[in-house]
């Protein structure tokens, strides 16, 4: 493999010259005029959480298109009542490092 030849004498000089000139121009052009102002998003009410815990039924339906993923496992849903059917907390996720 070939080493590029870097420029030597006044044709260096001229290019270091010219990035530096380029640099300083985009620095004056983007700080001088930045973006224009954007709305602040509108607020949104917070609905109280009045739902009611899901049915087997419900639970099951969520994997109803499953199969249209030939080849993939389906899913096993976990035995017994789920913790927030329970009035349980959900667990905390593990803390990786």
């Amino acid at each position: 493999m070939e080493t590029r030849q870097m420029p030597q004498g006044p044709a260096r000089i001229w290019s270091i010259a010219l990035m530096s000139l380029l640099c300083t121009v985009l620095t004056v052009v983007l700080l001088r005029h930045p973006g224009p102002p954007t709305p602040p998003p509108p607020d949104v009410p917070e609905a109280a959480d009045t739902s009611k815990p899901l049915t087997d039924e419900q639970r099951r339906a969520m994997y109803r298109a499953w199969p249209l993923f030939q080849g993939w496992p389906l899913p096993q849903l976990p035995a017994g009542p789920g913790p927030r059917d329970a009035g349980q907390a959900p667990p905390a996720p593990d803390a990786h490092p």
